[in-house]
């Protein structure tokens, strides 16, 4: 094979090195930040009664809608705020985080939230719950918040199938690049990319120099978006017209894989470069 030939070769292994390289470093760290330890860190340290969304209520928390949306004089803004900080609620939203999660990712058909699911949540901590409203729910009372719920259709709003029809390709090519599936087969190409090179160059790592430079793109290009994700959290509050530290607790796990897969990244770059440079000067040496 000539010269040439060798040299187009290597420059598409390289190119297609950092596109499946940062395809595999987003879905990676987006799948870190969605394991069970992220979204359980996530739910306890989410302050939920506190968000405000202003496209759901202008100026108003969280706990104030409540107030509001339940209509029951009884109930104030501190016993609201009790009920959704409390650790059972907690509990709850990390479950049906995970539920959302495993949906999005195999359509187990579990991701949604039914005002079943509510009573479910009252019914088995109705002392706590008592506790931390001052006030005892009647059964008159469920009725009527059931009546909201389906009024304001907030069991639509809150069911993954509804979401995934009315873009079935977002969702499609989603479940793929955050399958494992697709991570390991980036990985395994990353590999062979670099066994491929090996073999081109007839068994040799003369050829890695472009590689390892495909990979020390790849670290760099990590590591800027590590630093990014707080700004990415800021855009989505913006986007979405969000106070709440949601975004901030979903994005600093997937900074933090950024930076772990972008230091490999240039670690494995580096010595695929430094190999290269000392098999050329290897040659040269051993040349009469």
């Amino acid at each position: 094979m000539s010269h040439r030939k060798k040299t187009g070769i290597t420059i598409a292994l390289s190119i297609f090195i950092c596109l499946i390289g940062l395809l595999g470093s987003i879905a990676g760290s987006l799948r870190y930040a969605m394991r069970d330890r992220a979204i359980e860190t996530l739910a306890r340290e989410w302050e939920l009664s506190q968000m405000q969304i202003t496209k759901i209520a202008d100026r108003m928390s969280m706990a104030l809608f409540f107030v509001v949306m339940v209509d029951t004089p009884e109930i104030d803004g501190e016993g609201a705020e009790r009920l959704l900080d409390a650790e059972y609620t907690r509990d709850f939203v990390a479950a049906k985080l995970k539920d959302f999660r495993d949906d999005l990712l195999k359509k187990t058909g579990k991701g949604r939230i039914d005002f079943d699911d509510i009573a479910q949540l009252e019914e088995e901590y109705r002392d706590a719950v008592t506790q931390d409203l001052q006030y005892s729910v009647t059964p008159d009372d469920m009725e009527r918040y059931e009546t909201t719920w389906d009024n304001l259709a907030l069991g639509q709003r809150f069911i993954l199938d509804t979401y995934r029809n009315d873009h079935p390709v977002v969702f499609a090519a989603a479940r793929i690049l955050l399958s494992n599936g697709f991570l390991i087969l980036t990985a395994l190409l990353t590999v062979a990319a670099g066994v491929g090179l090996w073999f081109l160059t007839g068994h040799s790592f003369r050829g890695h120099r472009a590689y390892g430079a495909a990979l020390v793109i790849i670290g760099i290009a990590d590591c800027a978006m590590s630093a990014s994700c707080g700004f990415m959290a800021e855009a989505v509050n913006h986007i979405v017209d969000m106070r709440s530290n949601l975004m901030t607790l979903f994005f600093a796990p997937v900074g933090q894989m950024f930076l772990i897969l972008g230091g490999i990244y240039v670690l494995l770059g580096a010595v695929s470069i430094v190999l290269s440079v000392l098999t050329r000067r290897k040659k040269k040496s051993a040349r009469p």
